[in-house]
């Protein structure tokens, strides 16, 4: 083995009391604004296709009314 492969990183110490909680808060935050990007992002996408088939059926409807009009 070389001696770069014994070396390793060393193991980092748990966090505890005040930092460990603030660790936990932080890491809830990261997670529920990941996830509020998701929803937005998901959300943004179902309203574009719910717009685009409205302005679809709006068409449809404006060139069977168009060819109906003498």
């Amino acid at each position: 083995m070389s001696e770069e492969s014994k070396r390793q990183a060393p193991a980092e110490t748990p966090k505890r009391g005040d930092a460990a909680w603030k660790a936990a808060k932080q890491a809830i935050a990261n997670r529920n604004e990941q996830a509020s990007k998701v929803a937005r992002e998901k959300r943004q996408a179902r309203d574009d296709k719910h717009a685009a088939a409205l302005r679809a059926a709006d068409k449809r409807e404006r060139a069977e009314l168009a060819k109906r009009k003498p």
